[in-house]
């Protein structure tokens, strides 16, 4: 039996508009709801965990195969990333409190900045989730900078650096927040151990990434790229560094 389409006037002849794609509309009941709720931990299943499992199991095959199309059984790594941050920043700021810890950090250490660290904090703890989503396409510029010659376009890269990113997530949910929560009573410690930990966690993971990510270059030539990497970022920050410092050392005597 046909019906004519709710959202585009079109008359429907199966079970989906020919049209639009929209499904035949039929009252809510309690069938309804149970099929959306079979619907929505089906695919929270079947895209968020195997996703998440296979990002820990090889980060760099599972961004690969996104990229050349097998994308069906997997979240979508950009929200992913927003997910995961948030999952993160829940955890952080529900079990260690990090802001407060930083202020009594700062108190203990008083140092004259050009922006206000508290502020800062805050802005970076309670609002990891836009902090991260915004590294993203910065990254991937200098990440496509200095691949280019090896494929992927630069938004291929805005992919690649969120399956990275959520990698990285995981990992510092999985070894750095339980540093953190041991430690949260000695700011002192609290600022040196997970910073150490995240460090070695970032020289041991972006190497493993890419080299499964570029599976058919050798390790040695992953390695070297990545060192130009950290050599551009390095004098990016540099340049930054210093321009705002100028713009601020005028500012002050206007």
């Amino acid at each position: 039996m046909s019906e004519i389409c709710k959202n585009c006037s079109t008359e429907i002849q199966l079970n989906f508009c020919g049209n639009c794609g929209q499904k035949k509309a039929k009252r809510i009941d309690r069938n309804y709801i149970k099929d959306e709720l079979q619907y929505t931990v089906l695919h929270m299943n079947k895209g968020f965990f195997f996703s998440i499992k296979q990002i820990l199991k090889a980060p760099g095959k599972t961004a690969r195969e996104f990229l050349e199309g097998n994308r069906v059984n997997h979240y979508k790594p950009i929200l992913l990333v927003f997910v995961i941050a948030g999952i993160s920043a829940f955890l952080t700021n529900t079990f260690i409190h990090p802001v407060e810890i930083m202020q009594k950090y700062s108190e203990a250490h008083p140092m004259k900045s050009a922006f206000d660290l508290n502020t800062t904090n805050k802005i970076i703890y309670n609002y990891q989730s836009f902090v991260m989503l915004f590294t993203i396409p910065f990254m991937a510029f200098f990440t496509w900078l200095v691949f280019k010659k090896w494929g992927y376009n630069y938004y291929e890269n805005v992919i690649i650096n969120a399956y990275s990113l959520v990698f990285l997530l995981l990992l510092s949910i999985i070894f750095v927040l339980p540093i953190q929560y041991f430690f949260r009573g000695n700011p002192e410690l609290f600022v040196i151990i997970p910073t150490i930990v995240s460090f070695l966690l970032m020289i041991l993971m972006f190497p493993w990434f890419y080299i499964n990510l570029y599976d058919k270059k050798s390790a040695g030539d992953v390695i070297l790229r990545l060192l130009l990497l950290a050599i551009t970022l390095f004098a990016t920050l540099i340049i930054f560094t210093v321009v705002v410092g100028i713009i601020y050392a005028i500012s002050l005597h206007k």
